[in-house]
């Protein structure tokens, strides 16, 4: 049984956790816990980490919800662990484009392309 989570919502496709926000709009403590959602998903045992932020993009896309997803992402890789961002719309990129964050991470259509990318 998945344990509750406030603010994502988690599939499992063999080794690989598909999540996916339940609301787009986080506040910034909001994105505080979130964090702590995925960093437990981490704890839990996730190595192969697909990330929804679509299709329509998150309303949170600021600084500390960038910081928050490079900390998961650091603690993923001192596990052995990646995480790839899917379902990122064009609006949101721009976003991680602006920061120049976006070549800190793998962008993929869906989760689909998610399970394949981990399955090489």
């Amino acid at each position: 049984m998945n344990p509750p989570y406030r603010f994502i919502a988690v599939e499992r496709r063999g080794d690989v956790w598909c999540v996916r926000l339940r609301c787009p709009r986080l506040e910034e403590p909001d994105v505080y816990e979130f964090a702590d959602e995925l960093l437990g998903l981490v704890n839990d045992g996730c190595r192969k980490l697909a990330l929804s932020l679509g299709p329509e993009g998150p309303d949170c896309i600021y600084s500390v919800f960038l910081a928050k997803l490079m900390t998961v992402q650091r603690v993923l890789g001192e596990q052995g662990g990646a995480m790839v961002l899917c379902e990122v719309s064009p609006v949101t990129h721009t976003v991680f484009e602006a920061s120049r964050l976006d070549d800190q991470f793998r962008f993929l259509p869906d989760f689909d392309a998610a399970v394949t990318h981990f399955g090489q």
